[in-house]
């Protein structure tokens, strides 16, 4: 490769090549690159900068769908309210514009904070056994994304939450829910076709009546696919047999591989094709298995013990590990 130079006639080292932006966002605000950095059945993603904070992020390139008004009317209400979303455990949503590409074709753009370390289902396939300190701390990250999005007013759902789209911050091993927005832009209308991903979809998402309690049933399915390293219902070969399956209650094969009880529990408290019957998020985020680890253990004191009387109930705080106190 020919050595390139500076002004100054000397030679320039690899990673001081100015990246050409290919694109600019309609205000001027983001550029594109020639870096691709992943590609889904209807998206390319490419590098992208945000000139005001200097920061790299994603630009997402969807091909447009044949929108009618009301429908591209929708898709802009939702992207508006996505922008104002932040938590630590949601991955954010910046900006979005349509534009015709080089082909003549019309795409969305959309730009989102960029992810480099992969997501939950990169890391089921390196690893194949998560620990248990790691599950649990992966779950409750992502319980606490959904609880802000459930929260909100008006409520966010997400729709399509599964393992491809839960992204992880290598550095900090911190997870953030991603891809949000998306069930939107999958299909035109909710009534000619289904939303999600077959294997993560509860059974009341195909009757087009439901409510956050689909998110709960999809984080089921994630935890199962994280205990097991196994996809559910990989049984199945086709998604006319989950539905089936799902309709009917017939749980993932998955489910009888899970070898600690209480996780069991928990995903098939998620996973029941009653959604009246499921676990909501703080329920969920208030079990014993999801408590954060303060070092702290509370006890009842024996009555034989320092005279108790049986009148008083004593309790003793114990410190359990005196590293991880926080009211120091």
């Amino acid at each position: 490769k020919d050595a390139k130079r500076d002004e100054n006639g000397e030679i320039k080292k690899e990673d001081e090549f100015e990246e050409k932006a290919m694109a600019t966002s309609p205000d001027g605000r983001f550029l594109k690159f020639d870096v691709e950095i992943g590609r889904g059945s209807f998206k390319t993603v490419f590098k992208g900068l945000d000139t005001e904070t200097g920061v790299a992020v994603a630009w997402c390139e969807l091909q447009d769908k044949k929108w009618n008004k009301s429908e591209r009317q929708r898709f802009k209400e939702e992207a508006e309210m996505l922008k104002g979303l932040q938590h630590p455990n949601i991955v954010r949503f910046y900006d979005y514009w349509e534009e015709v590409n080089q082909r003549g074709r019309k795409v969305i753009i959309l730009v989102t904070e960029l992810m480099t370390s992969g997501t939950l289902k990169t890391y089921i396939k390196r690893f194949r056994k998560i620990n248990l300190k790691v599950l649990k701390n992966w779950c409750r990250q992502i319980l606490k994304g959904l609880y802000f999005l459930h929260t909100r007013t008006p409520q966010v759902i997400h729709r399509d939450l599964k393992c491809d789209n839960i992204f992880i911050t290598g550095t900090t091993g911190s997870v953030k829910i991603g891809d949000l927005g998306l069930a939107t832009l999958k299909n035109k209308s909710f009534a000619k076709s289904v939303i999600g991903t077959p294997e993560f979809m509860a059974p009341e998402m195909y009757e087009e009546h439901y409510d956050e309690a689909v998110d709960v049933y999809a984080f089921g399915m994630c935890m199962l696919e994280m205990a097991t390293s196994e996809y559910p219902y990989k049984e199945c070969t086709n998604a006319a047999q989950i539905y089936r399956k799902v309709t009917s209650g017939v749980r993932p094969e998955a489910c009888d591989k899970v070898i600690d009880p209480e996780i069991r529990d928990i995903i098939e408290g998620c996973i029941t094709p009653n959604r009246t019957e499921r676990y909501s998020v703080k329920q969920l985020l208030q079990h014993d298995f999801f408590l954060e680890d303060t070092g702290l253990k509370v006890e009842l004191v024996n009555k034989e013990d320092e005279g108790n009387d049986g009148k008083v109930i004593l309790l003793r705080l114990r410190v359990v590990d005196p590293k991880k106190r926080k009211d120091k």
